[in-house]
């Protein structure tokens, strides 16, 4: 009996013993420590926003702080995330916005969708200087594919049909009106300062585009839209009025208001210089032919010089340089502009590395001004044949600093004629003049000699003193034609006299 007790008394205290310790064990295995954040490490990011846009791949979940904080909740699961990772909307683009470490050493990045639909905490690696886990930098915008056809012949407006490549020569030049204009706010009617849904917080430029529906634009840059794959442009009023509407806008929202003009193809053979000025408008073109070439041969070729230390790019052997020379002189004739290929040798090389088959853009600057010989004649406009050319002029100086337009009469000596039949002026013979110090070089009249002159030549041969006699009368009036002839022959020779 005792006996029994006793064993009895064991296994109900071993029982009780067992229990103790599973109650001890089981208090051990739900105790749970939390990460803290570390101090100073929340902060918000300073770096250019632009430069912050993230992508959710679905490997972290979004909570509303560090998830390994204590009380950290859900947000958005692994799984909502991972259906965001490939969307086809840019709502579902996120910017990173603040920081943190945990002092378990982990960086946790706060985010919030573009649409604002989500906003919390993610997992983002253990660097501060990258993103990571949860999220990778995020390219909204990438540039577009290369246009199927870069030729003139390509279309050159906006199709119906959505278009994802790059916008063609002849598409760049043309200029473009809004299709639809209104209000919506859906790429096709108002313009953006980014293209929607491509940047956090950016909106619309104008909120309707119905006063601007005669506005014609000119596409300044272009773009794709990451995920959703749609070509977008920028555009820019032709008229500053309509300035107010410069912005971004689907491509497709457009249409053509002036279309490019038609360029013919350069010829496999062929190449096309084309001359421009300093702000890039063209001033003339001309396609020359290489003989035997084939589309994306050189013009020219690398040839040693003369002194066989270096090599240059020459024309060669089948390059006629004085006909390209007479070709390029005609293009060029009456713009004010010249390039030589004969005997400067960089002008050379620039064409000489041309492509057969493409397009060379030469930047001419104007050099030299190239002048223009005159011959200027006098004219009796009440001459019976007014074409006829009257008397050749005598180019006189301007050496003086006075701004008058005439500075002296020529040293050329004059006279006024002796009388005749039918100018009784009294004369026996011609009375000579001497008329360069009347007009002194400084433009101002010498009255006493200008007097001198007079007082002589009424005192010829026999002093004129009755000033209303037909004798004093004509010999003074012969005295002011001499004059007159004279300074009409007389002009300042121009200088610096740009002929366009």
């Amino acid at each position: 009996m005792k006996k029994s007790l006793k064993k009895t008394l064991f296994a109900g205290v071993a029982a009780l013993s067992f229990v103790a310790v599973a109650g001890v064990s089981s208090t051990n295995a739900s105790a749970k420590s939390y990460a803290k954040v570390t101090r100073n490490s929340n902060k918000p990011l300073r770096t250019d926003a632009t430069t912050r846009n993230v992508a959710v791949n679905g490997t972290s979940a979004l909570y509303t702080k560090a998830g390994t904080l204590k009380g950290a909740k859900i947000v958005a699961t692994k799984t909502t995330l991972a259906g965001l990772k490939n969307s086809k909307q840019g709502q579902k683009n996120f910017r990173a916005y603040r920081v943190a470490t945990t002092n378990r050493g982990s960086v946790y990045y706060k985010v919030v969708s573009f649409d604002k639909t989500y906003r919390g905490w993610i997992y983002g690696g253990k660097s501060v200087t990258a993103f990571a886990g949860g999220i990778a930098s995020f390219n909204t915008t990438t540039a577009p594919a290369a246009a199927k056809s870069a030729s003139a012949s390509s279309a050159s407006s906006a199709s119906s049909a959505e278009q994802t490549t790059a916008l063609t020569d002849a598409q760049k030049a043309a200029t473009y009106k809004i299709a639809t204009t209104g209000t919506a706010n859906d790429g096709t009617q108002v313009t953006y300062t980014y293209p929607a849904w491509t940047e956090y917080k950016k909106g619309r430029v104008i909120t309707d585009s119905t006063p601007y529906k005669d506005a014609t634009f000119k596409i300044t840059d272009q773009t794709t839209r990451t995920r959703e794959g749609d070509l977008w442009v920028k555009i820019a009023a032709t008229d500053s009025a309509n300035a107010k509407a410069n912005g971004w806008i689907k491509f497709s929202a457009l249409k053509v208001a002036t279309p490019a003009p038609t360029t013919t193809p350069v010829a496999d053979n062929a190449v096309r210089i084309n001359f421009t000025d300093a702000s890039g408008k063209s001033i003339a073109s001309l396609d020359y032919v290489k003989a035997n070439a084939k589309k994306g041969d050189s013009f020219g070729s690398l040839q040693a010089n003369s002194t066989n230390t270096g090599y240059t790019w020459k024309f060669d052997a089948t390059t006629n340089t004085a006909d390209l020379q007479n070709k390029i002189d005609a293009a060029l004739q009456g713009t004010g502009y010249a390039f030589d290929v004969t005997n400067n040798a960089n002008n050379q090389a620039v064409i000489a590395q041309a492509k057969t088959g493409d397009t060379v853009n030469v930047q001419l600057s104007k050099g030299n001004t190239v002048y223009q010989q005159l011959s200027p004649y006098a004219h009796d406009t009440t001459a019976t044949d007014p074409k006829t050319a009257g008397d050749k002029l005598t180019a006189t100086s301007a050496t003086s600093t006075n701004p008058a337009v005439f500075v002296g009469i020529t040293n050329e000596p004059i006279t006024v004629p002796a009388a005749t039949d039918s100018d009784a002026n009294g004369l026996t013979a011609p009375f000579p003049v001497d008329l360069s110090g009347i007009l002194t070089t400084t433009g101002s009249l010498d009255s006493a000699k200008l007097q001198k002159v007079y007082t002589d030549l009424l005192a010829a041969p026999t002093a004129q003193t009755d000033a209303t006699s037909a004798t004093y009368k004509t010999r003074v009036a012969d005295l002011n034609a001499a004059i007159a002839k004279a300074a009409a022959r007389s002009y300042i020779a121009p200088a610096n006299l740009n002929v366009t």
